[in-house]
């Protein structure tokens, strides 16, 4: 999982630039806005008052400041029925909370903050205290295969690099 999160970060890019960021939000549209979707059709685990963080429609708003087109839900298909895939996909999602951080410092420093083009990155990043909740479930959860979650979490993985390194063009 290291290697594909190197990847990823390479694909993600620095965004030195309104266009680079462009494209990140644009990419990251596309795999929220389907993860997203996937995880609303999750039939959560008896007990669970924890929900993971959610930002597609808030990515949205921040596409429509950019001038970009609204996110097309791509295609994946990760199976979230089991609680161990489960709890694998969302390490991927909301550890993705603990890197926004950076992100959210790239992009102020382009113009881009919590009211304008980067609502979702103050979104993942305005509390660590959802990262810390979501290892109490972790931590607690019965029968959890390691197997069945690091599965879950390399197609996270490998669905979030198809998205980031597809050549779509930014403006469509």
């Amino acid at each position: 999982m290291q290697a594909a999160h190197k990847r990823l970060d390479a694909a993600v890019g620095a965004f030195h630039t309104i266009d680079e960021y462009q494209r990140y939000v644009t990419r990251l549209g596309n795999f929220r806005g389907t993860m997203d979707v996937v995880l609303n059709q999750v039939i959560w685990p008896a007990g669970w008052s924890w929900r993971p963080t959610v930002i597609a429609k808030i990515l949205e708003m921040d596409a429509m400041d950019l001038g970009l087109p609204i996110s097309r839900q791509a295609s994946t298909y990760v199976d979230l029925t089991d609680t161990s895939a489960l709890l694998g996909a969302l390490y991927v999602l909301e550890g993705s909370a603990l890197g926004a951080r950076i992100l959210r410092q790239r992009a102020e420093i382009l113009g881009f903050h919590e009211t304008f083009g980067a609502r979702h990155l103050a979104v993942l990043t305005h509390d660590i205290g959802q990262w810390k909740s979501f290892l109490v479930v972790l931590d607690a959860a019965p029968d959890f295969d390691v197997e069945r979650a690091a599965g879950a979490a390399n197609a996270v993985f490998a669905f979030a690099l198809e998205c980031f390194e597809d050549e779509l063009p930014v403006h469509q």
